[in-house]
């Protein structure tokens, strides 16, 4: 089966506004729902900097690559950190943000020695999956890890595609330093990126049905409580 990249990256821009557009519906009805705002903002700033790579100037400025590049790191680093502030009280606003900047300062730097060790093309491409891929594995340990706090059945499918997700990524990561290592031909790797991309567009669609899902039963199980009370 041929799968079209061009193609996948349109599907994967309307699936990410519109999956953030469900999660924060979804929020409104149920705020206290984990997950849904943090899930959201990763939505909106990933499908923001994959509209600024479309630009036709985009792709001849390291710059424009990078910056657009770090503000999706930075929408899956709000994601972990919002999981993970859900499962920790302590987790201040504050030292969420230092978090997240601090996720976003490593990938520049990070970026920036592989630049400077003459990376090639892939000295943007290979951070940018890594983080994307830990990131999401991170934010699926954490609803994983919240089952402890409320005990919702629906945290499990959404922490698996979430860690599909990040499985996804860190493939994608993997093939590109196969290939910087000459292990790989570079036309086999081009051949294989529209699945991994496929993959993710699913894994996406898979998460924000997952965290709808939670915060469903979170209510069905808050209203029980509350006639069960009467």
């Amino acid at each position: 089966m041929d799968l079209n990249v061009k193609a996948l990256y349109l599907v994967g821009g309307i699936v990410m506004t519109c999956g953030a557009g469900a999660a924060l519906l979804t929020w409104y009805h149920h705020r206290d729902a984990p997950g849904l705002r943090a899930w959201a903002a990763a939505l909106l700033l990933s499908s923001f900097g994959a509209l600024v790579l479309r630009f036709p100037d985009a792709a001849s400025s390291a710059w424009i690559v990078l910056a657009a590049n770090a503000v999706i790191v930075a929408g899956f680093a709000i994601l972990w950190v919002g999981v993970r502030q859900f499962n920790e009280d302590s987790l201040s606003v504050r030292r969420s943000l230092l978090l997240v900047a601090a996720v976003v300062v490593a990938y520049l730097a990070i970026c920036g020695i592989a630049q400077s060790v003459d990376a090639g093309r892939n000295a943007a491409s290979m951070p940018f999956s890594l983080f994307l891929g830990l990131l999401s594995s991170g934010a699926a340990y954490e609803v994983w890890q919240g089952r402890h706090r409320d005990s919702l059945t629906t945290r499990l499918p959404t922490a698996l595609a979430l860690a599909g997700l990040g499985l996804a990524r860190l493939v994608r990561a993997a093939t590109l330093a196969l290939q910087s290592a000459e292990w790989l031909p570079p036309g086999q790797v081009a051949e294989f990126h529209p699945y991994t991309l496929y993959a993710t567009i699913v894994f996406v669609l898979a998460t924000t049905y997952g965290l709808v899902l939670m915060a469903n039963e979170s209510a069905v199980r808050r209203d029980a409580e509350l006639f069960a009370d009467r």
